[in-house]
């Protein structure tokens, strides 16, 4: 039986290995900033190199009003053929294999029915301006690698404190198998600009499918500038009601764990 188990290993592993039936669904709009789009183009390549099986599809959501990660994202679930979806922002720099690891273990836990998933990073660091230039200036095949942890003159300091328990938010990155995206019916549509949809889609997919891993590895954000007068604004221009975000993502945490409140909750936005 051990044999066995040992060339499905051997098998999945070159079947699936440098990303083959991972799609990643990326949320983003161009043209806001070129800046930000300077950023993207880097990463694609980056991804294309680092995870040569792997599908990237990016997606605005298709509004010319205002920008809407949930429904970008949900769009581009539709247009993925991938067993695995990796939930990825379009400024977050992490390493391939890890990505790879995550899915090998979904892929092997589903075999033995049981529910597995990713938040696959324990520490989130936002780079700064200077060190997020250096590492777009590098080759994309050959990339700039953050040590960790990475030195203090390297991160943005006011957000040091996210160093730790930025997992706890669900931010940057998600890893999860296409059965548990398809099961929790995407990600909730009311949610507008950004803000409170990465930890709601979390508190979702915990509650209704099983409760998320992390892995002991480092997550970066590079650096762009913000939309809106601050950080803490969270707009895109022609955002409407921003504080619904709160609300609504308040709604979610109240209905973590309580599988009948949360699929009422789900059920409410829209079924994918």
């Amino acid at each position: 039986m051990n044999i066995i188990y040992k060339v499905e290993d051997f098998f999945e592993k070159i079947f699936h290995r440098k990303g083959h039936g991972i799609s990643l669904l990326v949320p983003y709009k161009r043209h806001v900033d070129p800046r930000r789009d300077i950023t993207w183009e880097w990463l694609k390549k980056y991804w294309e190199h680092e995870l040569p099986g792997a599908e990237i599809i990016c997606s605005d959501g298709g509004s010319d009003r205002s920008f809407s990660k949930t429904s970008a994202i949900n769009k581009a679930a539709k247009r993925a053929d991938g067993d695995i979806f990796v939930i990825l922002d379009a400024d977050c720099y992490i390493s391939g294999d890890i990505l790879v690891e995550c899915a090998e273990k979904i892929r092997r836990s589903q075999g033995y029915g049981y529910p597995l998933w990713f938040i696959p990073y324990r520490h989130f660091y936002r780079l700064n301006e200077e060190t997020s230039l250096y590492i777009l200036m590098s080759d994309p095949e050959d990339p700039l690698r953050i040590k960790s942890p990475p030195d203090d003159n390297l991160i943005v300091q006011k957000h040091k404190n996210e160093n730790s328990h930025g997992h706890g938010f669900g931010a940057m990155i998600q890893v999860l198998p296409r059965e548990a995206f398809e099961l929790v019916g995407g990600m909730d549509p009311r949610f507008n600009g950004w803000g409170g949809e990465d930890v709601s889609f979390m508190r979702a997919v915990d509650t209704l499918y099983g409760h998320h891993k992390t892995t002991k590895n480092d997550v970066y954000h590079l650096w762009h500038p913000t939309i809106g007068e601050s950080f803490n604004d969270r707009m895109w221009t022609g955002q409407i009601n921003p504080g619904n975000n709160n609300e609504l993502s308040s709604r979610y945490s109240a209905a973590f764990n309580d599988r009948a409140r949360m699929r009422a909750l789900v059920d409410e936005g829209f079924v994918i």
